[in-house]
């Protein structure tokens, strides 16, 4: 087995997913071409069910050719390739990559829904982890935009999200590519500058090691770990303030302890917060810090206005109970 295929296998060992269908999204460039054929030289000792599966944006000419391209890999490698093509609003407030990207994974939850997988695995590597937390750093971040890329996440219930590159470099999947002799497509717009993504990671990113910090890569990976390992502590402490101020829930509405929420370290009571919409799945892509605090001057004060948050949540204070009710 070759180093990387190793490497990988660490990561994820093979028999946490031999019995499961795994769904692998693969664009055709070098990181996901390395993960698929990993992955499907890994389980060559195992029944595990591989499934590749190319989300076409249709942003780009070469998108057909992208997906061409997938399809005869797949088929080389004797897996089951599929194409998905996913319709989003190019004008959204987040952003065109943003926008992609939310069409992207609505896709992939739908279709792991639909076909039965147990994971689905994307191939982010350390190097995405670095330009991340990075890119959270200069637009300002909390201690969850700190903690970068998770390696694991809930995609669904019962579907797991996977990253198990998440450690490796780069310049690796390249090196090992190599090895195999094996081609991928190239993206041309990574090289664009009208993004300020590329700008980091062409341009920023070598100026800040050949200039300033060459172990700027290790020290924002160092950084990520470190605040993941915190926000953890955090998320549990969160959890248990929650459950103690909770009153009532039910379908049409969750009912808090305002006091006992006001009364604890702010912080804490905003991740509380930010939980309890994780958990209703209520939208949080709009709430911004101005928002979270809004909600906290509800909370913590004498006779606030209720008012709407983004995502059509109606909060509302009443004595010490505050209310908040989806309208939708």
């Amino acid at each position: 087995m070759h180093p990387f295929e190793k490497a990988v296998a660490a990561n994820w060992p093979p028999h946490s997913w031999s019995d499961c269908t795994v769904m692998v999204a693969v664009s055709g460039g070098a990181d996901s071409v390395a993960l698929l054929r990993s992955l499907a030289a890994i389980r060559e000792s195992g029944p595990g069910r591989l499934i590749a599966v190319h989300v076409d944006h249709n942003l780009r000419k070469e998108s057909d050719t992208d997906a061409q391209f997938v399809a005869q890999l797949a088929q080389q490698l004797g897996i089951e390739g599929i194409l998905g093509r996913v319709d989003f609003e190019l004008s959204g407030p987040d952003g065109i990559e943003a926008a992609a990207r939310s069409a992207r994974y609505g896709f992939l939850r739908t279709f792991a829904m639909d076909h039965g997988a147990r994971y689905v695995v994307t191939a982010h590597t350390a190097d995405d982890q670095i330009e991340t937390v990075l890119h959270r750093i200069l637009r300002g971040t909390s201690l969850a935009g700190l903690s970068g890329i998770p390696r694991a996440r809930e995609l669904e219930l019962g579907i797991s999200l996977l990253r198990p590159m998440l450690s490796i470099r780069r310049s690796e999947v390249e090196a090992y590519l190599a090895d195999l002799g094996q081609t991928f497509r190239h993206d041309e717009t990574n090289d664009e500058s009208r993004f300020f993504r590329n700008r980091l990671r062409n341009d920023l990113l070598p100026l800040l090691r050949d200039a300033y910090l060459p172990q700027v890569d290790q020290s924002l990976l160092r950084l990520a770990i470190g605040a993941a390992e915190c926000r953890e502590y955090v998320e549990t402490q969160a959890s248990q303030l929650l459950d103690v101020c909770l009153m009532r829930e039910t379908d049409e509405s969750v009912t808090l302890d305002a006091k006992k929420l006001g009364t604890a370290p702010p912080f804490l009571a905003k991740e509380a917060c930010v939980l309890l919409w994780k958990q209703h799945a209520w939208p949080r892509q709009s709430m911004s810090r101005e928002k979270w605090e809004a909600l906290w001057t509800l909370i913590t004060g004498d006779s606030p206005a209720p008012f709407e948050l983004p995502g059509g949540i109606r909060a509302e204070k009443k004595g010490e109970q505050l209310t908040l009710t989806p309208l939708e």
